[in-house]
């Protein structure tokens, strides 16, 4: 597996968020589900108001169909009325004839036979259908001019109401007919309304979400591309909760790791320079000591030879001093016998250290550094300080950097003595080394920043901005912590915290 690919497994293992922790994770398949369910909701919507209007126009349909059936009968009723008024007229001017008495009652059974349906529909109208009964009645039992002409009226009183029946009817349709258009307008609106607004919204909706995904893949893609050529600045903004927004995650992540693990191989190096700087003056270093060491020893065994003849009486020469020979040859061993004690390689492991004897080696070997030359150096170290488990370089390269900015921080200084005061103490369970000086100090902004990766107020040439970085990743290694407290114009103390090692059972 490659590394991107384990990164991204590992962020979808651990669950790791950008947003939030908490954030709810949505699929670009559940977004899917989620655009076409609302899309049928709004399908569903739409028919449904259509389906209402349809149901009323066909309501209307009914109606309308209905009313002519109505106005059929009507117009077959007043026709049979006509014809009987006709009979009943031609059966006035000649009372005395039956001739046209069947077909009058042909008639009135016609008409009788299409009122039928109309008493129930159109109660006003029951009145004069009951008199055109009684006078039919009447004409049956009576023949005559006043049966007859009682029977014409009714005809004609039915014919006024069905008159008035037949246009309220056409005015029913005309209501209806009206209602048709007003209905079958609103569809028509309804429809095109409704699809405009489904086109233009899930158009624009669409248009929005495949914009912006394009839009995130490409910045997605150039910033991996840029990751891959060695970016390392600011992560990607992740705004989104899905696949894609995981993938970001998945970069930022590995952008992040890779950065993580530049810094190791960066510390690392260093530690390697360190170690191989350290190690080329311990040789030469040693080289230097057997060859001085040689002529030395010889200087020493003259002068004491010299000394032991000043004491006798035989002596002619008794106001030489040979004992500063011999001060000076034995402080030349003293150098040497430091430069190798210094320079003498240490275990990679952690053991266990006299942590005064490492500061009082490392202070002593860094006074031969120009910088230090007019310095004083102060040594405050507790004598009952117990030993501490670390891995010597760590702790040998963490006080040389910090003595190194303690010089540099003193260069300024003109109205005070520059000076280094380097203290060992017991705080409870830790053990503590504190390196303080007097120089110019810093300021909040600054301060906050120190331990950055790159970030240094030296001139270029002078620093790297890695010096305090690595210290906290060398006494992190060690499991212990690193703090700076500065004032302006009042000096810094840096302060490396270590655990005790816990005692044996």
């Amino acid at each position: 597996m490659t590394f991107a690919g384990q990164w991204i497994g590992e962020s979808r293992d651990n669950g790791k968020g950008v947003l939030n922790a908490g954030s709810a994770r949505v699929s670009l398949r559940t977004k899917g589900i989620v655009a076409f369910v609302i899309l049928v909701l709004y399908v569903v919507l739409a028919g449904s108001m259509l389906a209402q209007q349809r149901g009323t126009l066909r309501d209307t349909v009914e109606q309308q169909r209905d009313l002519y059936a109505v106005e059929e009968a009507l117009a077959r009723v007043n026709s049979t009325l006509a014809y009987a008024i006709l009979n009943v007229n031609e059966a006035y001017s000649n009372p005395r004839s039956r001739a046209n008495a069947d077909t009058i009652a042909l008639d009135i059974e016609a008409i009788q036979a299409g009122l039928r349906g109309f008493e129930e529909r159109y109660p006003a109208i029951r009145p004069w259908i009951g008199r055109l009964d009684g006078n039919i009645a009447r004409v049956r039992s009576d023949w005559g001019s006043a049966s007859l002409v009682d029977l014409r009226e009714s005809f004609h009183e039915l014919v006024a109401q069905l008159d008035a029946v037949t246009s309220e009817v056409r005015n029913r349709q005309h209501a209806l007919s009206e209602n048709f258009r007003v209905v079958y307008d609103s569809i028509t609106i309804i429809s095109l309304v409704m699809g405009l607004i489904g086109v233009v919204v899930f158009g624009s909706v669409v248009m929005l979400f495949f914009s912006r995904l394009v839009w995130d893949v490409r910045k997605l893609q150039t910033r991996a591309l840029e990751v891959v050529s060695g970016y390392r600045g600011r992560p990607i903004d992740v705004t989104r909760h899905d696949e894609l927004g995981s993938l970001m995650e998945s970069v930022n992540g590995m952008q992040s790791e890779l950065r993580e693990r530049e810094r190791q191989l960066e510390i690392a190096r260093q530690q390697r320079f360190h170690n191989d700087k350290m190690a080329a003056i311990g040789s030469l270093a040693a080289a230097i000591a057997h060859e001085v060491n040689n002529p030395i020893a010889a200087i020493t065994g003259v002068a004491e030879a010299i000394h032991e003849t000043q004491n006798s009486s035989a002596c002619p020469r008794r106001g030489c001093r040979p004992e500063l020979i011999l001060e000076q040859t034995r402080r030349i061993s003293q150098i040497t016998r430091q430069l190798a004690e210094m320079t003498a390689p240490y275990s990679p492991e952690p053991q266990l250290l006299d942590l005064n004897a490492l500061v009082r080696g490392t202070c002593g070997f860094v006074r031969y550094d120009k910088r230090f030359r007019n310095i004083d150096f102060n040594l405050d170290l507790d004598p009952q300080l117990p030993a501490i488990k670390a891995i010597a370089d760590h702790l040998t390269q963490v006080l040389m950097n910090l003595l190194i900015n303690a010089a540099d921080a003193t260069e300024e200084i003109v109205d005070r003595k520059p000076t280094i005061n380097v203290t060992t103490a017991m705080n409870g369970e830790e053990v503590v080394l504190l390196v303080a000086d007097n120089g110019c100090g810093m300021v909040t902004q600054t301060l906050a920043r120190a331990f950055d990766e790159a970030f240094t107020t030296k001139p270029p040439g002078k620093g790297s901005g890695l010096g305090l970085f690595m210290c906290r990743s060398l006494i992190e290694t060690e499991g212990g912590r690193i703090t700076l407290d500065s004032a302006p114009g009042q000096g810094t103390q840096a302060s490396v915290r270590l655990q005790r090692p816990a005692p044996r059972e």
